[in-house]
């Protein structure tokens, strides 16, 4: 009865922490002092340890379940090789491999359906707390832009929290789709959420929500069909087909009506071009992991060349720029090489929870595929959320990759055991 106690508390205390630690993975808009840095530091270290250690045959059963990402997160880590800037490559694989492990640890002990309940209490705390910010401390968590006022919560920009936003508003989705009672409480709950996310004013979460709208009515689809497998390709394609010609068609009016942009994206066509051409000099392995933007000798001459060099702390280095693109990243780091393991590791985790969710309808599967579509959508506006050390989506996106892979390997063996019992 006593170790039921403290393996009861021990358990709670770990699922408290998790929490902190994804609320404290995203940069905030106040550094914390070195010292408390150091204290949170060593909370996250000590904590892995401590669940890793007492478990570590599980770990490394869990973390070698996709080729993949393992491949990607490798060459990211011994990219310091040929990095532009070494010193500063090893120093941001270690951080990426400590957000890459709490993913696998997500995977390892908490099933799909309570990665969910973990990540909707996570970002239920992040809202209230930016509600909170933004309404009694408006000279702290807003920020002036396009002579009106943005929302930024406790985070050092808009779009950072649009993302956060757009994440919590799935989640509220997937909440409703599997509440029988209290849905009202739910309904109050998205209307919170999206205030947030009309209030940061980033177009680009506004267009995540609509993604995430989008989704629901074909998940609702599928689940009442018999032959989902079939039906749900063909409904996949049309809606896809019938999205694609419609912004094609209307491309001019969504992006400087609706959006309130030029043709080039606020400057970002010709920045990606630039970027493209500088890692067009070093096109299959890039400039090594955060060895690009970090070292002045290579980045300066996109900084210098595009709508950048107006802002000192680009020109100096003191905060790091980006391409505002995940993808174009990606491919200033590691390349064509590191692009092409990515991009075959997410081709392959879609087609293996499109199988999963046909094969049990689970809603948490489905809110999987609608994170990817966030997550994809989101790389190709902003930029370092592929592999990125200092950001949620990374961990999430590691613990759903792995998570379907352990999931998969379940229902296979499941499915062969009941084979087996018939032969």
């Amino acid at each position: 009865m006593h170790n039921q106690l403290i393996n009861a508390v021990v358990k709670k205390l770990e699922v408290l922490i998790c929490i902190l630690l994804l609320l404290l993975s995203d940069p905030l808009h106040v550094p914390f002092p070195r010292f408390l840095e150091n204290i949170i530091s060593l909370i996250y270290y000590g904590f892995l340890f401590f669940v890793i250690i007492r478990r570590w045959k599980k770990f490394l059963y869990v973390a070698t379940r996709d080729k993949f990402l393992l491949l990607l997160c490798s060459l990211a880590v011994i990219s310091f090789l040929w990095s532009a800037n070494p010193s500063n490559t090893i120093d941001q694989a270690r951080t990426l491999l400590r957000s890459t492990v709490l993913g696998v640890y997500l995977a390892m002990d908490y099933t799909p359906r309570k990665q969910i309940q973990l990540l909707y209490w996570t970002m239920g705390i992040s809202t209230v707390i930016t509600l909170v910010t933004c309404l009694l401390f408006p000279s702290f968590g807003t920020q002036a832009i396009n002579g009106g006022v943005a929302w930024t919560g406790i985070y050092g920009h808009k779009q950072i929290l649009g993302r956060q936003a757009s994440l919590a508003v799935s989640l509220v989705f997937v909440n409703f789709l599997t509440a029988k009672k209290n849905k009202l409480i739910v309904i109050i709950e998205f209307f919170l959420t999206f205030t947030v996310v009309l209030f940061c004013k980033s177009k680009t979460s506004l267009l995540l929500v609509v993604f995430c709208c989008l989704l629901i009515p074909l998940y609702k689809f599928v689940i009442k069909q018999r032959q989902a497998k079939l039906i749900f390709f063909l409904i996949s394609i049309l809606f896809y087909s019938i999205l694609a010609i419609i912004l094609s068609l209307n491309i001019e009016y969504i992006v400087v009506d609706l959006l309130g942009k030029d043709l080039a994206f606020d400057g970002r066509v010709p920045l990606w071009n630039l970027a493209i051409e500088k890692g067009l000099e070093q096109p299959w392995l890039g400039y090594g992991y955060e060895g690009f933007w970090s070292s002045p000798n290579v980045s300066d001459y996109v900084i210098y060349n595009s709508w950048a060099v107006l802002n000192e702390g680009f020109r100096n280095h003191s905060v790091q720029f980006h391409s505002h693109n995940g993808f174009i990243d990606l491919f200033l780091e590691l390349g064509f090489i590191g692009v092409f393991i990515f991009l075959l590791n997410i081709f392959f985790s879609i087609k293996r929870i499109i199988t999963l969710l046909i094969s049990t309808r689970g809603v948490e599967f489905y809110w999987m595929l609608q994170f990817l579509g966030i997550f994809w959508i989101a790389n190709l506006a902003e930029g370092g959320l592929v592999l990125s050390s200092r950001d949620m989506f990374w961990i999430i996106y590691v613990s759903i990759v792995i998570s379907s892979a352990v999931e998969q390997t379940r229902i296979n063996k499941f499915y062969f055991s009941r084979q087996s019992n018939y032969v």
